[in-house]
């Protein structure tokens, strides 16, 4: 006997002998409804993350956990595994170790890591770690959260609190595998404080990339995030592939640099950098070809050379060589930055033999008391100055001899505004901008570059401010969304 279905409004119409009868659609939903699974031991956890189905909901009540690994688990973009603590911060995890792998669309959410192992997202794509406190037990080395594996991609950590480290390794680990590194992943919104103390290398708070894939591309997002007193490593953030982008967040009162150490194509934008004159207090370091840096703002930094506001440096190698050298820089764009109370501002060519090549410096605001506001430790080829406005008073001066037009010496009437320096009506910053930047759309404060923009990075403007300088109460785990 033949039977012929038709849908209709939540159910199915079935032709059997002639007449139309009622039959219930079947969604996967009901085939495997979504759960919500109360744990409250470890083996009750590990029983419900070795059963987890698409939409499971694990509650982890309040208490002291050992946790395993996941593997070859699998939500949905509509119907993601959570583990999640009942009460944020209250579900403890102190022994065990998490690796999540071959996964996707997983989610742990509210608990708090006080463990002894590295947290591995292996080969898995779209899981996200959020809302947890980091607090990991250290004896030696050790770094706290790893990326890693083939096939990593789209992975997301927000709103946790890392903080108190004290051994070498790194809060946060983007790699890869041995060619390729883990691609557009996110870090955002997290609360990176207190690691220290300084250490030559191997403890920054954030490193996305490594040298050996340092050819390969990342697409990694790093925005919106508070870096406080991150003291470990002479770079806070280090970044060491191609065509990443650091954006939106605020360095306060942290010894180092945001540096891009390996790979091309880096974008860092939108950041404040606010040293409160702490010693060693630095900025934005980069090397390798075609960054951009625009819409930054730097105050209160104490450090100079590899520590400068900013260092366009010299390179050990040209364009080719060991994969851990420092790469020559060409053509860097360095615009509409403001620089207000440094020691030492914009630094070129600091260290290593090879001078910057073909970058550009323009329409930028720079003011300061002591030292160079442009200072060229290396005659740089071919850069070009445009558009910036430079105001050196005490000790300062300008530093360099550009052309007409290039460096304007004038006091770009910058006023203290809740505690940043912003331009008010009259300053020569105003519609003095080169306007030649497309990529320049608004200013630090997320206001709109209206018409010809202005020099530095504010835009004189009634709009809304929708960006300032974050605080712990603008990150981590009970910030808003």
């Amino acid at each position: 006997m033949k039977r012929f279905t038709i849908a209709a409004a939540g159910a199915a119409l079935v032709l059997v002998a002639g007449v139309w009868l009622p039959q219930a659609i079947g969604h996967a939903d009901e085939q495997t409804p979504r759960r919500t699974v109360n744990v409250g031991s470890s083996d009750e956890l590990a029983g419900a993350m070795s059963d987890a189905k698409p939409g499971d909901r694990i509650v982890v009540a309040d208490g002291d956990y050992e946790i395993d690994g996941m593997s070859g688990k699998h939500g949905t973009a509509d119907e993601p595994i959570t583990v999640v603590a009942e009460h944020r911060g209250k579900a403890v995890i102190n022994e065990g170790q998490l690796e999540v792998e071959k996964s996707s669309y997983v989610t742990f959410e509210g608990l708090k890591w006080t463990n002894g192992d590295t947290l591995k997202l292996t080969s898995s794509d779209h899981v996200r770690l959020t809302r947890n406190v980091f607090r990991l037990t250290e004896e030696e080395s050790l770094k706290w959260v790893l990326i890693q594996g083939a096939d990593s991609h789209d992975n997301r950590i927000d709103h946790n609190d890392f903080g108190d480290k004290h051994q070498l390794g790194n809060f946060i680990t983007v790699d890869g595998t041995e060619t390729e590194q883990s691609q557009h992943d996110r870090i955002d919104h997290n609360h990176f404080h207190d690691i220290g103390p300084r250490a030559e290398n191997e403890m920054e708070a954030v490193r996305v990339g490594q040298s050996a894939i340092s050819k390969s591309s990342g697409f990694t997002l790093v925005e919106d995030n508070l870096f406080e007193n991150c003291d470990g490593d002479p770079e806070i953030v280090s970044v060491k592939s191609n065509d990443n982008v650091v954006r939106y967040n605020t360095f306060r009162t942290s010894q180092g640099v945001l540096s891009q150490r390996h790979g091309n194509r880096g974008e860092f934008y939108g950041n404040f950098f606010l040293g409160d004159g702490k010693e060693g207090t630095g900025g934005i370091r980069v090397y390798g070809q075609d960054h951009k840096i625009f819409d930054n703002y730097f105050q209160g930094l104490t450090g100079s050379g590899y520590d400068a506001a900013l260092q366009l440096d010299g390179g050990d190698v040209d364009t080719s060589g060991s994969l851990d050298s420092h790469f020559r820089v060409y053509r860097a764009t360095v615009v509409n930055n403001t620089f207000v109370d440094n020691v030492s501002n914009i630094e070129i060519g600091a260290n290593y033999k090879y001078a910057p090549v073909d970058s550009v410096i323009a329409d930028n605001v720079v003011t300061g008391g002591k030292g160079k506001l442009f200072n060229e430790l290396k005659q740089p080829e071919n850069l070009t100055y445009a558009g910036n406005i430079a105001w050196p008073t005490g000790s300062a001066t300008v530093g360099v001899d550009a052309p007409d037009g290039a460096i304007t010496v004038a006091d770009p009437l910058l006023k203290n505004d809740d505690a940043l320096y912003r331009i008010v009506e009259g300053s020569p910053a105003i519609d003095a901008g080169s306007g030649k930047y497309d990529f320049v759309t608004d200013d630090m404060d997320g206001q709109a570059r209206a018409g010809k923009p202005d020099v530095g990075a504010d835009e004189l403007s009634t709009a809304d401010i929708t960006r300032r300088p974050l605080t712990a109460k603008d990150v981590g785990p009970d910030a808003p969304e």
